[in-house]
């Protein structure tokens, strides 16, 4: 039978998650407001764009600061989902007008779902090392 890790090297390993998922969240946070400036501008840059396309380009996004700022393990999970729609309306036009903006929002879309999602798992990994940590009996 395996020996069950002391507190020491649950620590240790909680240490290395913990630096995971600060790299995450900022990764994830800054190409999130990054998405949220580059779809703002580019809305109000054409006249026929009114406030009511850019609510509806936006609201999806901004649902999830609440989330952000408590540090749910789940919002990140499903910014990973929201990204999909935003991926699929820019590829084409990426591919056909080829604009840097375009271009620009593919990449954000494919840093934001990868770094959330990776964000949402050290999250859990996280948790889940505070909990053997607290339920750990010490050695003496």
């Amino acid at each position: 039978m395996s020996e069950l890790p002391s507190r020491a090297e649950l620590s240790n390993a909680l240490v290395q998650v913990d630096k995971k998922v600060i790299v995450g969240l900022r990764v994830t946070h800054i190409s999130y407001a990054l998405l949220l400036v580059i779809i703002t501008w580019l809305n109000f840059q054409s006249p026929e764009n009114g406030f009511g396309l850019w609510l509806f380009k936006i609201i999806p996004l901004i649902i999830f600061i609440p989330g952000f700022i408590k540090r749910y393990y789940r919002t990140y999970s499903w910014i990973c989902f929201a990204m999909l729609p935003y991926f699929i309306w820019i590829i084409p036009l990426a591919l056909g007008r080829g604009a840097w903006s375009d271009w620009a929002i593919v990449a954000l879309t494919v840093i934001i779902f990868n770094a959330a999602m990776m964000s949402s798992r050290w999250m859990q990994q996280q948790s889940y090392l505070q909990w053997q940590i607290a339920n750990t009996p010490a050695t003496e």
